[in-house]
């Protein structure tokens, strides 16, 4: 029931879009609705809310809308319906959203269910995937929404793709990138717990530091309100 709520008001904040594929250079692919099937995206074209884009190796296009556009950069995956401004609020009920989604499903003997689909730890924001690496091209989008000022939904679509792609949690370089959108907004508790789990990720020298002094700066901030 409290699923069925969250996911009515943020579809009441959804308007259909649609945008205009421009500046297409290199290899960049369109899913439409339903459908399994990779389209090449042509110069001019004219998708809405229902599709998703990908581009290859030195490869992007920009998605113009009426109200904002998106560069979508090489290596890159991302659904349309991502590319929308969201209020502090509507972030904290999607964050909801997806907690009340991961929380963990006992198989009745009390250990949860979970597979990984794949593994892969790079040091660079956007990272060099094999094709089967899906959920690293969904990151690489997603850091894209943020270069367009749409953090809040950058967020939640990295935070769907932990979800969907496992494996894609492991890769701290990202798990900080958007903590520290969190952190940076004043969201203090939902950044701590990110900062907790990365934690416990196999973490660099100056990733650790980094986390370290954030975790002790929203101590400080909860401890004094």
């Amino acid at each position: 029931m409290k699923i069925l709520i969250i996911l009515l008001v943020l579809a009441a904040s959804l308007t259909a879009q649609e945008y205009k594929a421009v500046n297409i250079k290199g290899d960049v692919k369109y899913q439409s609705g339903t459908s399994e099937e990779w389209f090449d995206l042509k110069e001019g074209t004219t998708i809405n809310n229902n599709a998703f884009v990908s581009t290859g190796e030195k490869s992007s296009v920009k998605l113009n809308g009426k109200d904002k556009s998106v560069v979508l950069n090489e290596i890159s995956a991302l659904p349309v319906s991502s590319i929308k401004n969201m209020s502090t609020d509507e972030l904290l009920l999607a964050l909801a959203m997806e907690d009340m989604i991961n929380a963990p499903k006992t198989n009745g003997k009390g250990s949860s269910n979970n597979t990984a689909t794949y593994g892969n730890k790079e040091d660079n924001k956007v990272v060099k995937p094999t094709t089967d690496d899906f959920g690293i091209m969904r990151m690489n989008g997603a850091v894209q929404l943020t270069k367009s000022g749409l953090k809040e939904s950058a967020v939640i679509f990295a935070k769907e793709t932990y979800r969907k792609y496992p494996d894609t949690k492991q890769l701290a370089n990202y798990r900080i990138f958007f903590a520290d959108i969190l952190y940076d907004k004043g969201l203090y508790e939902e950044a701590l717990g990110e900062y907790f789990e990365i934690e416990k990720l196999e973490l660099s020298k100056d990733e650790r530091v980094k986390v370290e002094s954030q975790v002790n700066s929203i101590n400080k901030v909860l401890l004094n309100n």
